[in-house]
């Protein structure tokens, strides 16, 4: 069996396959240190796949036998019979401005991949102008000199930025403003981007939160949301929500933030006793909201402008001892929370007369008057006891004598 012997004929797509009349099971038929294998409907071809590197290349196949003369052929591997597609490996775009690579067989100079691209929509886009956050289908067209000669089955992909948003706050007692930028390694061109805006919403931690009632504002990179009517001194959780034409993408960045002290409930009213002549008593109601981080109660006494006593604690439960008698005072009430008053109440007072030394004065008036009473009688009973004694003398003084008698 000689060359001529030897024709090429097809079997398996993708393979080179050699046909003969002669039996020739026997030889040995290999290219590459690969060995062709039987065609499965034809026990007289012999076929062999050529390597992915072998295209676009001369492939020798040899023919060795046992008995008769070696010979080898030499056949030419083109893309267009021997390129199968589906064994080009594909590097997928994970950035933008997005790039599909294709690892062509090397010796294949002349080779190149055009692909189109389409959207869910059935838009049709160029690699180069696909954006981020959204799915794409390309087909591939391979060409030879420019020539197309084979497509490339279609392959799905979409790219996703990671986006890195940096927060920047402010906050009052009733609004909180959030100021961001936006930055990205895989999608430079973050900032640029059209279809990317970004939904803002704040709500109370530890709230049920109803979205029909939350606060939205859409934005572009680098704005902000300013959200106000909030809670005073409440602890609020803001995220910034990225989106791509009007989808969420990405995950949301959370911020926590509290408003600043507000100024608490008013004190409407409070009650004023005297418990004893000279102790003033002071209550009130409890204030439902202090809007700060303490919760104290300050009551001031004064008398003519000048403050007196002070107190403060959290309680609204005073009581101011030891005051002058028959004065008369102003108290003063307020809510304090640390930063801020609330408006202050003010009631005027006045002190009893003092009891316990008008009783010493009734008790010193009681005991002088019995001593002048005692005094008195004393004198009296004096005065009389020597008018008394008078009389007896004199009565003795006038008795006649025995000698005189006779």
């Amino acid at each position: 069996m000689t060359e001529d012997d030897i024709k090429l004929s097809s079997c398996i797509p993708g393979y080179l396959c050699y046909k003969s009349d002669w039996n020739i099971s026997s030889v040995q038929i290999t290219a590459n240190n690969i060995e062709a294998v039987q065609c499965p409907s034809d026990n007289k071809k012999f076929c062999i796949k050529p390597g992915y590197d072998d295209i676009c290349t001369n492939l020798t196949t040899t023919f060795t036998q046992e008995k008769c003369v070696n010979f080898s052929l030499t056949q030419h591997i083109s893309a267009a019979e021997f390129l199968n597609p589906s064994e080009i490996k594909m590097t997928l775009p994970t950035k933008l401005p997005a790039k599909i690579e294709a690892n062509l067989p090397p010796n294949c100079a002349d080779l190149t991949i055009d692909y189109i691209c389409s959207d869910s929509d059935n838009n049709p886009k160029n690699v180069s102008e696909l954006e981020p956050f959204t799915d794409y289908t390309c087909t591939g067209q391979i060409k030879e000199n420019n020539v197309t000669i084979k497509n490339k089955t279609d392959i799905q992909f979409k790219i996703d930025c990671d986006l890195n948003i940096a927060t920047q706050r402010d906050s009052t007692n009733t609004s909180i403003e959030l100021s961001w930028t936006t930055t990205s390694q895989k999608c430079q061109e973050v900032p640029k981007l059209d279809g990317l805006s970004y939904d803002c919403s704040c709500h109370p931690v530890n709230s049920i939160w109803d979205k029909k009632r939350a606060k939205l504002n859409k934005q572009k990179p680098g704005r902000a949301c300013n959200f106000s009517g909030l809670k005073p001194y409440t602890d609020y959780t803001c995220e910034v929500q990225p989106t791509y034409n009007n989808k969420n993408v990405a995950k949301p960045t959370e911020v926590k933030e509290k408003t600043e002290p507000g100024v608490p409930d008013d004190i409407f009213t409070f009650d004023i006793s005297v418990p004893e002549h000279n102790v003033i008593k002071v209550t009130c109601p409890h204030v439902n909201n202090f809007r700060g981080p303490e919760k104290l109660y300050n009551a001031t006494l004064s008398y003519d402008d000048v403050i007196q006593k002070m107190e403060s604690q959290d309680q609204c439960n005073f009581i101011f001892k030891d005051l002058s008698y028959l004065t008369t005072y102003d108290v003063e009430v307020v809510a304090f929370n640390g930063h801020l008053y609330s408006k202050t109440m003010t009631e005027r007072v006045r002190t009893l007369y003092n009891d316990k030394a008008l009783i010493g004065f009734l008790v010193f008036l009681i005991i002088l008057t019995s001593v002048a009473v005692l005094w008195v009688v004393y004198k009296i009973y004096m005065m009389k006891r020597r008018n008394s004694q008078k009389k007896m003398n004199t009565g003795l003084t006038e008795l006649p004598t025995k000698s005189s008698s006779y």
